[in-house]
């Protein structure tokens, strides 16, 4: 990568990371302007927007880390390298997401890998168990109707009876 490039990706680091100092500082002086007492329902809402607040400040955090540590990589000359293979990460994929690690091919190959850990680890439903033939033996399948309604039982072993939902 050029010189003019990688003072392009700086500065546009440099102003990333202004921008974020200048919209904590904004975030702060609006918290403090909404101290005012209120009725529940307002302490309610605050709240939940204080949440959001936190949670949306963690991410800029992770994300602000990521810049960082792109800075450094500028520094070093190690900026748009993949750290898996050592390939050059293609310009269009670093205008599109400056903070990128790994090139293309790597990051497909990370995905595919974490999609399905992800769909294994967050498949907890009966739907899921039974689209992969993995049907639990307290789910009963009643009726499949013509219409494409399959109605279960979920029985509790004692005595047969149980929950009855139908999915469709």
């Amino acid at each position: 990568m050029d010189s003019k490039t990688l003072d392009q990706f700086k500065n546009l680091f440099i102003e990333i990371k202004r921008n974020s100092a200048l919209e904590t500082l904004g975030r702060e002086m609006d918290e403090t302007l909404s101290l005012a007492a209120g009725d529940e329902i307002d302490l309610s809402t605050r709240d939940r927007e204080n949440q959001l607040i936190r949670k949306l400040q963690g991410r800029q955090s992770f994300y602000l880390k990521k810049v960082d540590h792109a800075l450094e990589k500028i520094a070093k000359g190690t900026f748009g390298e993949c750290i898996d293979c050592g390939a050059d990460i293609s310009e269009s994929r670093l205008m599109a997401r400056p903070t990128a690690t790994l090139c293309i091919c790597c990051k497909e190959d990370q995905e595919r890998g974490e999609g399905h850990l992800l769909y294994e680890k967050k498949s907890h439903t009966h739907g899921k168990e039974i689209l992969n033939g993995n049907v639990n033996p307290s789910l009963v399948a009643i009726n499949a109707g013509d219409d494409n309604v399959v109605s279960l039982k979920k029985t509790n072993g004692l005595n047969g009876n149980g929950l009855s939902q139908t999915f469709g």
